[in-house]
């Protein structure tokens, strides 16, 4: 009878099998972590990117358009007659009071360039809420073809300027909705009625989202994790020279015997071209228009414009805890799993805003 031995493993071959095999598992885990960690920084990295781009080109092409006038011979840049830049949101819904000059928030104004411009038949006074728009050879269409929804702007060439959302028309009548908390202001027959669009761009800090705002009923998110805005403006040195007041008028700039006021707007030091234009020197007057519409003189001197915009990462698992890196930090520990803030800076010389001395 043939005796066959019976050998198992070993208490010690055991143990290292069971090592070698933790070893093994130990590192797939970890590279399968990596991978994961890595693929979603990178996805966080290419968000961050894409959410830059598009907020620097919608800045961009808000700024370039910045003070376009209504096409025509009688038209012109708008910062002839008022200023297409303000330091501030407008509009009828929490409208910043004219002497605030905020860094996180501008508004930009501009004229369809497509559309005609009207004239008033009549004198409009202050509040009214209807006006008829002159027949005129440049408008083969009642009204100039102005229609509801559309955003219309008043002037008068003296610095007062008003916007309005057309709500009905009927014939050469039009009725509108004033984008302020109080009463526009009166103007006399013949004041262009300019259709515009005007857009604020305001940072939301509680919600960290850089917002888009009509002046009327649209407030619209544009752009998450919005961390930081900063807005600087650069302008002449010079005095604007328009808007000029009527013979025997006089307006912010200009005495009812012609004089100028150079006292309260003189020449400013600008060693590069340009003088910076300091918060305190757009909130102090003289000031031009009436009411909630009223603005800065010295806003007509802006030239240049610097926005600068800081943006996170959406998820806090690729931030770090550097707060130079991370305005609001997040939980990342590994430095090749974090994707620091990232800054964009929009430079624009609008080109509609020379007045051409």
């Amino acid at each position: 009878m043939t005796r066959v031995a019976a050998r198992g493993f070993t208490l010690v071959e055991v143990l290292v099998a069971s090592a070698i095999a933790l070893v093994v598992i130990a590192t797939a885990v970890t590279l399968a972590m990596e991978a994961q960690g890595s693929w979603r920084s990178e996805s966080a990295r290419m968000d961050l990117q894409q959410r830059a781009r598009v907020a620097a080109d919608i800045l961009t092409r808000a700024l370039r358009d910045a003070g376009l006038g209504p096409p025509g011979p009688a038209g012109g840049p708008l910062t002839r007659a008022t200023a297409p830049i303000l330091p501030r949101r407008i509009g009828a819904r929490r409208a910043d009071p004219p002497d605030v000059v905020r860094r996180d928030a501008l508004t930009v104004i501009r004229a369809l360039g497509e559309t005609d411009r009207g004239v008033l038949l009549l004198d409009l006074p202050a509040g009214a809420s209807t006006f008829e728009i002159a027949s005129s050879p440049t408008c083969d269409q009642p009204a100039c073809g102005l229609s509801a929804g559309t955003h219309v702007l008043l002037l008068d060439g003296y610095g007062n300027a008003d916007i309005f959302t057309v709500l009905n028309v009927l014939g050469a009548a039009v009725t509108v909705r004033h984008h302020g908390p109080g009463a526009a202001a009166a103007y006399p027959a013949g004041s262009p009625v300019v259709p515009v669009q005007t857009t604020s761009f305001i940072v939301d800090a509680a919600a960290r989202i850089l917002r888009e705002y009509d002046g009327d009923a649209s407030d619209l998110p544009l752009v998450d994790d919005v961390v930081g805005m900063e807005v600087e403006y650069f302008g002449e040195g010079r005095p604007p020279a328009r808007p000029r007041a009527g013979a025997g008028q006089a307006n912010c700039l200009y005495g009812s015997d012609g004089s100028y006021n150079a006292v309260l707007m003189p020449a400013l030091p600008a060693p590069a071209g340009l003088a910076v234009l300091a918060p305190s020197l757009l909130s102090d007057g003289p000031w031009c228009g009436s009411g909630a519409s009223q603005f800065d003189a010295d806003l007509l001197r802006i030239r240049r414009v610097r926005i600068t915009l800081r943006l996170q990462a959406a998820d806090p698992a690729v931030r770090g805890a550097d707060p130079t890196r991370f305005r609001h930090p997040g939980t990342a520990r590994r430095p090749g799993a974090m994707v620091p803030d990232a800054t964009v800076v929009v430079d624009v010389r609008p080109q509609n805003l020379a007045q051409g001395w």
